[in-house]
């Protein structure tokens, strides 16, 4: 009797004032069951999440978990940022070397000296460059449909780390392209990749262009930094690779004692690389900079990028194109890690262009939200005789 007396009061209660019984039973429930998908880490009201909450914790705790997946879809954006990352401030970034040796060399007792100034350095101008990947969600699956604050931001988790392959997709295409506005191919809002930085001025790259400037610069009058002997430093092989090809181009690429470090190239290429030289000392091993598996050759690492350009490669809308009639191979000379790198990963000071999440705006007509991921800063080259390009290869 006195248990049915407690109900009727309850029931009673709940007639009386039916939201604050709600909210006193759903604030019980909540203390006897804080494990439970409805919370979301104190971003629960009353079971429903709000938009500026989402954005907090996407930028708190969702965002700092994707921040590797920006560099998994290939080997090149990878190393480059192992080898080199600095933070981008500013309209440009000068990138300074030597192009001349000073003043010197034997003389005779009394022979007057050449005492005038050798201009013997010179800079390469690059802008900074911008992409963005965009996330949108229904706000009726945010806030209504889906079983509370975890299950949505599951959601939320997963297509932001789509979104991070994306950008790194979008940016591993990109280091293989150009960044140049040429007659029916403007890519002057792309970074400045390695098929402009990498050209002599006059035999074509891969795709058919060629680069008589870089950074700025006219190659003629940068010799021969800018403007090595034609064919060093991209070459066309014009038929399948031989192991001679392979290993000529690789001691051509060497200057002292600076070698390339890595080879990069298409599966195609990798697999015939793989089956048929073999018996000339290539092995399985692993890029140790960035966990990467290749084969070994003398004193770098062949490593396999599903982007770099070939005959598999695609013409894609969103990522780019890297659709080439033959197969590439890059021999890539990064450098030593930090200030003396050569190949070097500008990006943006700003957290927000540095990856970062814009948020997710307000909702739409159709009631959808979206927010960016945005990234800002460019790819740079040095010592360019110290890599090379071949392309043209059939298997």
């Amino acid at each position: 009797m006195q248990y049915l007396y407690r109900l009727q009061f309850g029931f009673a209660l709940l007639r009386r004032w039916p939201r604050v019984t709600a909210a006193c039973l759903w604030g019980l429930w909540a203390l006897l069951h804080p494990d439970s998908a409805l919370l979301g880490g104190g971003l629960v009201v009353f079971g429903v999440i709000q938009l500026d909450d989402v954005n907090t914790t996407v930028t708190k705790e969702i965002q700092p978990g994707v921040v590797d997946g920006y560099f998994r879809a290939g080997p090149c954006i990878a190393m480059a940022k192992a080898r080199f990352t600095r933070k981008w401030v500013g309209p440009q970034i000068q990138e300074n070397f030597m192009y001349k040796p000073m003043q010197g060399g034997a003389y005779k007792k009394g022979t007057a000296f050449n005492v005038l100034r050798r201009q013997t350095r010179t800079g390469l101008l690059f802008s900074p460059r911008y992409y963005q990947v965009n996330v949108t969600e229904f706000l009726e699956d945010l806030e209504v449909e889906m079983a509370g604050p975890r299950a949505a931001f599951s959601v939320i988790r997963t297509d932001m780390q789509q979104a991070a392959l994306t950008m790194s997709a979008i940016l591993e295409i990109a280091f293989m392209r150009h960044g140049q506005a040429l007659a029916g191919d403007d890519r002057s809002a792309e970074i400045n990749g390695i098929e402009e930085a990498y050209n002599d001025g006059t035999n074509a790259s891969w795709a058919g262009n060629v680069f008589t400037s870089y950074g700025g610069q006219t190659r003629t009058d940068v010799t021969p930094a800018l403007n090595p002997p034609v064919g060093l430093i991209n070459a066309n092989v014009g038929g399948p690779i031989s192991y001679r090809v392979l290993r000529h181009s690789y001691f051509s690429s060497i200057l002292g004692n600076e070698a390339p470090g890595v080879g990069v190239t298409t599966n195609r290429c990798m697999g015939f690389i793989a089956e048929n030289f073999l018996p000339h000392q290539i092995v399985d091993t692993t890029q140790p900079e960035i966990s990467w598996p290749g084969l070994k050759f003398d004193k770098a690492t062949i490593l396999m990028s599903q982007y770099a350009p070939g005959v598999d490669g695609v013409n894609d809308a969103d990522l780019g194109n890297y659709n080439a009639a033959s197969e590439t191979f890059a021999w890539l000379n990064f450098g030593p890690q930090g200030d003396d790198a050569y190949i070097r990963l500008y990006i943006a000071q700003s957290s927000k262009f540095a990856f970062g999440f814009t948020g997710f705006k307000g909702a739409r007509e159709d009631n959808q939200v979206s927010g960016q991921i945005l990234f800002g800063g460019n790819l740079t080259c040095k010592a360019l005789r110290l890599s090379r390009i071949l392309h043209g290869i059939t298997s």
